[in-house]
């Protein structure tokens, strides 16, 4: 792996890191405005779209710690 692909992974590990955190927060959340108005629990579109963010920050995580150069 060139020294590059190493720090882009490093870079997005990061990412994947606050990424995770904000879910975490958004979950939290999404569990007090639940409980507020008493509903059954919901996910709102910006917790969605970090979700996403994450799974697709995972995926370029992992084909940079794979990369042959």
């Amino acid at each position: 792996m060139s020294a590059e692909a190493r720090e882009l992974a490093t870079d997005m590990e990061r990412v994947n890191r606050a990424l995770e955190s904000a879910r975490l927060f958004l979950a939290g959340l999404d569990q007090a405005d639940d409980a507020r108005e008493l509903r059954r629990r919901t996910y709102s579109p910006l917790r969605t779209l970090v979700e996403q963010a994450e799974q697709s920050a995972a995926r370029v995580t992992e084909y940079l710690r794979n990369a042959r150069s």
